[in-house]
Formats: C-alpha cells, sequence, structure tokens
C-alpha cells in the first residue's frame, strides 16, 4: 500500500526541489534510505548533496525525523518512517573564521 508523506526542506534544497515542502509517494514500511532515493530520482542533482561514494547518506545533508537525526536513530538510514512522521531535510552548514 502507498502512502504520501510531507517532507520540509531547507536553504539549497529549496532551489532544487523548487518549495519549501514536497510530498513524496512511498510503500508503507519505507525506510529514510527509500525516502532519499525517491528524493535522488525525483530531482537527480539532490543525488551529490545526499548521497556519497557509496549511495549512503552524506554527512552533507541532515535528515530528521520526529526532531530526531537520522544518525542518531538506531536503525539510521533503516530506520522506518512512522505513518505520520514530520520530515525535514537540511544540508549541512560549515561556518566559522
Amino acid at each position: 500500500m502507498e502512502r504520501t508523506v510531507r517532507v520540509r526542506v531547507y536553504a539549497t534544497l529549496r532551489e532544487i526541489v523548487g518549495g519549501t515542502a514536497i510530498d513524496i509517494s512511498l510503500e508503507e514500511g519505507a525506510r529514510v534510505r527509500d525516502l532519499v532515493q525517491e528524493m535522488t530520482t525525483r530531482w537527480p542533482e539532490l543525488g551529490a548533496l545526499m548521497l556519497d561514494e557509496c549511495s549512503e547518506l552524506s554527512r552533507r545533508v541532515h535528515v530528521f525525523i520526529d526532531g530526531r537525526s537520522a544518525r542518531h536513530l538506531p536503525d539510521h538510514s533503516d530506520t522506518v518512517l512512522p505513518v505520520s512522521a514530520e520530515i525535514e531535510i537540511f544540508p549541512a552548514i560549515a561556518g566559522g573564521c
């Protein structure tokens, strides 16, 4: 069964996807990696930002599920997306002197 998830995107990602929020259709039980795969298929230019050389979630992007970074969840990119999850994706920001 397929469902639609709403994903909020920030900064330079907005320019690529054409807005502040996007709707992505995913199968029930979809994981973070499935979401990223769908997004990079739909917007190929996201691939360089979201995936590393091994096609894993890159450190250049932060995926938050209900306010928690996927990197800090027990299953990382294999975390199943809850039905009512709030999903936000930020590019990494560097700064300083």
